[in-house]
């Protein structure tokens, strides 16, 4: 476990929220793989480690609008509802809960949620594959319910909101650096977790650490170990 950020602590928290891709589901090398392969279909000219580090943990609307800025590459609708398709159809067969997962939600006492940049759909795709869709009932938030997606602190914020619960004492669990942007600028404390299979390179927990996490951790017996000394 590595503190990064010493900082006054809350004397309790009210609030944990996940992000979904890579936090509750390990579907981030599923995901970039599809849209690695849309990209390249439509012109683009990235490696899948530039798509990790451009777009990981931001909305559709935030990588379409860049990659039309930086690389003239434009992904309609239509090419986007395929390759939801396709991703849906291997979230079926291929995805799993990132490791650790279940048992952690099912020993929380605390309210939490989901906030993810991810579309509705995409979100309930993952979660119904992964048998975590039960858990969460109507606590889902996506970035398509705010103007502005992570690495903006809209959706943190609104999910505290629709909890009814002080953003301030709200713990973020995130693996992008986008996504830890947000929480802390939502003013959020915020756990990074390389626990997803994309988040094993050593430069990813530098980048949680740079984005400024207060933990950059490895599993989910770690996040109960913080969250015990935040009760």
């Amino acid at each position: 476990m590595l503190n990064v950020i010493e900082e006054a602590l809350p004397k309790m928290l009210d609030l944990i929220i996940f992000d979904c891709d890579g936090v509750l589901v390990d579907s981030e090398i599923l995901s970039i793989e599809v849209l690695h392969d849309l990209i390249l279909k439509q012109g683009g000219n990235l490696t899948k480690e530039d798509v990790i580090q451009q777009f990981q943990g931001r909305s559709m609307k935030s990588a379409r609008d860049e990659l039309f800025a930086s690389q003239g590459v434009e992904l309609t609708d239509a090419s986007i509802t395929e390759m939801n398709e396709y991703l849906f159809a291997r979230f079926q067969q291929e995805l799993q809960p990132v490791l650790g997962v279940t048992a952690f939600i099912e020993s929380l006492n605390l309210p939490y949620c989901v906030a993810s940049s991810s579309h509705p759909e995409r979100i309930d795709a993952s979660l119904t594959a992964t048998n975590l869709r039960h858990y969460f009932s109507d606590k889902i938030f996506s970035s398509t319910m705010v103007v502005r997606g992570k690495p903006a602190p809209d959706l943190f914020l609104f999910a505290a909101e629709k909890m009814a619960l002080p953003a301030e004492r709200a713990l973020v669990i995130e693996d992008s650096p986008a996504g830890v942007q947000a929480a802390r600028s939502a003013g959020m404390l915020c756990i990074g977790i390389t626990a997803g299979s994309h988040a094993k390179h050593p430069d990813h927990r530098q980048r949680l650490i740079d984005a400024g996490a207060n933990w950059v951790v490895e599993s989910y017996d770690e996040v109960s170990k913080i969250i015990l000394t935040l009760s």
